[in-house]
């Protein structure tokens, strides 16, 4: 037979378990959200180079992927207009932005330049590729 004050230790007992498991769910989704992964891609001469390597960014769905965009020869953009990524940025030489996007979408995404300064933009491009989790 189980007593009222037995009935509310393990009711506590269950309340606290329940509120640190909460706890470490959310913790490791937090953990798990905030995976930053910071690139730099530089436009010039009509190719595109992240890094010290070629022209891919590679990351995990869920990523938050932050990019510093700059240019060495004339301006040039980042472009990505594949769903769900609606990005766009103009850099100018001696003017880099940055700006972060959420890579919410597995898949292969193509990146380029938008700009008709010169017939070589049209000729560069590079792969955005979100492995899923």
């Amino acid at each position: 037979m189980t007593t009222t004050t037995g009935r509310s230790r393990s009711r506590r007992t269950f309340t606290a378990i329940t509120a640190v498991l909460v706890a470490l769910v959310a913790t490791g989704a937090v953990l798990v959200a905030q995976n930053r992964r910071s690139f730099e891609v530089t436009g010039r001469k009509y190719a595109f180079k992240v890094g010290s390597g070629g022209a891919e960014i590679r990351v995990f769905q869920n990523d938050l992927v932050h990019v510093t965009f700059s240019t060495e020869d004339i301006a040039h953009s980042f472009t990505i207009i594949d769903e769900p990524y609606r990005i766009m940025r103009r850099a100018e030489p001696g003017k880099p932005v940055s700006f972060d996007f959420r890579a919410d979408r597995a898949g292969t995404f193509r990146f380029y330049c938008s700009l008709t300064i010169d017939d070589g933009c049209k000729n560069m491009h590079g792969s955005l590729v979100v492995e899923a989790k």
